[in-house]
Parts: C-alpha cells; structure tokens; sequence
C-alpha cells in the first residue's frame, strides 16, 4: 500500500484512535503543567529538563502505533489543545508548542522514510521534539539565558536526552506492550516486518 503523503492515507479508524490518545495524552500534558513541573523546577534550572520529554510523547506515541504520515504531528497538536482547554496555566502558547514539537518529530519519521520503526527512529523522534521547546522557551519566556553558557549547553542536551528517552520508554515499549495483547491489531505497529 503506498501511502498518498500527508494525511492523505488516513483512514477515520486512525484519525479516531489519533484523537482519542491525543485526549489521554493532553490531559496528561495538563497535569505535567499544572502540577508536576512547578513542583520539581524548585529543584533547580536542570531539573525540568529531566521531565520535558513527557511533553513529546503526543506526536510520538499515535505515530508509532499508526505508522502513516501526518500523525505525529497531529497527534501532538490535538494533545497540545486539550491541554490548553483543559486549563493548562500556559494557556494557548501551548498550540504553538504542539504544532512545532509534533512537526519535528514527525521529521525524524520523515527521515526514515515511514519505512523504519525502531529505537532509533522513536528517539530520535522525541529528541528533535526538543529543537522547538528550548527554542520556544528560550525565545518567549528568556528561559536558561540567565544560566551560564555550560549550564545551558548541559540543560539541552538533558532535555534532547529526556525527549528520547520518553519516546523510547514510553512511547515504544509501552506501546509494543499494548500491540502484545492483541487491541491494535487493526494497526501497523502489529504487523511483523
């Protein structure tokens, strides 16, 4: 089956399930916002950065299931705006935010042609999630300019690190999991290459 470039393969069964993890996810995304990353950045500017990988796991968990163009991206969207209507305390930024992160980790899918699914493929998903985040955060909110220029370098390459790691623990294993008992049959991540 040759796909027919972005969106243009998507069935309403892979827009469904895109929009209903994206639900999950965005909720998630609320909470992380809200709650758990005010509460571990007392610790310290390097500490967010260990977390921020959670935020990427929109585009790449429904783009690893699915496996067509355009999800990644979509995923992380739609995550992003239930976040935000469900009270993220950043409010619609986090559009801006989405839209960008899901665009970069639908580049490294992209990279690979759709055609490879592997720890390599998913973290290097997650990770270029990161590009847009600290270039966001950095931009709009001044974030890690007042850290020296190691600190800033090591709180980067923590974050590119945590968005890997997620995708790869979170996004991947996770997923090959749920693939295992058999509920994503309808899906490519079931069929064994």
């Amino acid at each position: 089956m040759k796909d027919k470039g972005i969106f243009g393969s998507l069935t309403a069964v892979d827009i469904a399930l895109t929009a209903g993890l994206s639900v999950i996810i965005g909720l998630m995304f609320t909470v992380l916002s809200n709650f758990v990353g005010p509460a571990i950045s007392v610790l310290g500017p390097l500490s967010s950065p260990l977390i921020y990988g959670l935020w990427f796991l929109g585009g790449v968990i429904p783009a690893y299931i699915i496996r067509k163009p355009g999800i990644a991206f979509l995923g992380e969207f739609i995550a992003a705006l239930v976040s935000v209507l469900t009270g993220s305390q950043y409010g619609w930024i986090v559009v801006l935010y989405g839209a960008t992160q899901g665009l970069a980790s639908e580049i490294a899918f992209m990279l690979f042609m759709y055609k490879r699914w592997d720890v390599l493929a998913v973290g290097l998903s997650g990770a270029l999630a990161a590009i847009p985040a600290i270039f966001l955060d950095t931009y709009l909110y001044g974030s890690y300019l007042d850290l020296s220029i190691w600190l800033r370098l090591i709180a980067f390459i923590v974050t590119f690190i945590s968005g890997a790691f997620f995708a790869i623990v979170l996004g991947k294993w996770v997923s090959d999991k749920l693939a295992a008992t058999g509920i994503l049959n309808n899906f490519r991540i079931s069929v064994k290459s």
